[in-house]
Order: structure tokens, then C-alpha cells, then sequence
């Protein structure tokens, strides 16, 4: 019988304590003029929006299951998909902040909506294993007034809320930036993979 050689074997992808997500739902727009998401990039369906993070998180990492948040983005349509991706991932829903949508001077973005105009989105939060309860002074508040970037781009303010309310490591899937600190994973991250300087 030969003994394994432990020296030899790869190391265990790191845990993390705090996971922010953007999954590509499926907006596919409507009407005359086509304004979904998909003019921008490949959307999914849940399903493999659900596979997508288990995938990254075997191969660069993923939630400490003794403790992680994961902040999830959802559009307003996929709100209920959302939830379900969050439970499938092992995830239970907490609570929410929402992003009320301004333009660069500050005044109100109304998009076209569907069936209401819609003026904000939601960051969902939910809990896996035990994570205490920031204190007050870290504690998010739950609106972030903040204009629109590019498509899909969200707003800074949400990252350094989410940093002093979230310890480390963290990890954000679906990425588009370096982010100082992260690791970051997607297709359109410039390292995947890889933590930002």
C-alpha cells in the first residue's frame, strides 16, 4: 500500500466571509425599440446563474460556511428568481437595500419600465451560518441614492457599504472592475480570479 504524498496535493480554494453578486437575469426588454439586457451581454436563466457560482466557487473559493454574507443583486421582474437562486446557494434572505436611481446631476432617473417606471433596484442580503450583527455605526442604511453609470454598472456607495458592514475575505461574482482587496470573478473581471491589488 503506498502512502499519499500530502505534500503533492493542490491547496483548498480560500473561504469567504462576504460574496457580492450581479447575475446577468434575464431582461430581454420589450417593444419597438429592444432595451434589455441582452443587448448588453448574455443573460441566464436561474438555473444557470445557480450552477455559474457553484462552479466559481469550487474552482477560486466560495462562502465560509461557518459564516458569509452574500449581497445579491435583483432586478425588480426577477425579485422572486432571485430569492430562490439565494435558498439554492444556501443562503437565507435577511433583508434588503434599495438603490433610488439619479442622473449625474442628481436628479431623478425614471426609466420605461414595464409595467411601473422604475426608479431603483434591489440589494438583497442574505446569511449563511452564524454572522454577528454589525454594530451601529457600520450598519448600512438601507437606501442609496446614487446616479447611473454605464449599463448595469452599480453605484460605489453600495461597495463601501458593503465593506464596512462585511468582514473579509470577499468575493464578487459577476464582476467588472478590479476591486481593491477582492477577489473577482466573471467574464468581463480584467483578473479573474485573482485579488485586486
Amino acid at each position: 500500500m503506498t502512502q499519499l504524498e500530502l505534500g503533492g496535493l493542490p491547496p483548498a480554494p480560500p473561504t469567504f466571509r462576504c460574496v457580492v453578486s450581479d447575475p446577468p437575469w434575464a431582461e430581454t426588454g420589450g417593444g419597438v425599440i429592444k432595451r434589455g439586457a441582452d443587448r448588453h451581454y448574455r443573460v441566464l436563466s436561474y438555473a444557470s446563474i445557480v450552477e455559474v457560482h457553484r462552479t466559481y466557487f469550487r474552482d477560486v473559493g466560495g462562502p465560509d460556511p461557518s459564516g458569509c454574507l452574500l449581497w445579491m443583486w435583483a432586478t425588480n421582474n426577477h425579485l422572486k428568481g432571485a430569492l430562490d437562486v439565494m435558498e439554492d446557494l444556501g443562503f437565507r434572505y435577511v433583508t434588503n437595500l434599495v438603490w433610488v436611481k439619479t442622473t449625474k446631476t442628481g436628479k431623478p432617473h425614471i426609466g420605461l419600465g414595464q409595467r411601473t417606471r422604475q426608479r431603483h433596484e434591489l440589494l438583497l442580503l442574505g446569511v449563511m451560518g452564524d454572522v454577528a450583527v454589525p454594530l451601529p455605526p457600520h450598519r448600512p442604511h438601507s437606501v442609496i441614492e446614487a446616479a447611473r453609470g454605464r449599463h448595469s454598472e452599480k453605484p460605489a456607495e453600495a461597495f463601501k457599504r458593503v465593506e464596512r458592514a462585511c468582514p473579509g475575505p470577499r468575493l464578487e461574482v459577476f464582476a467588472r472592475c478590479a476591486r481593491p482587496g477582492w477577489t473577482v470573478v466573471g467574464n468581463e473581471a480584467p483578473s479573474s480570479a485573482k485579488e485586486a491589488a
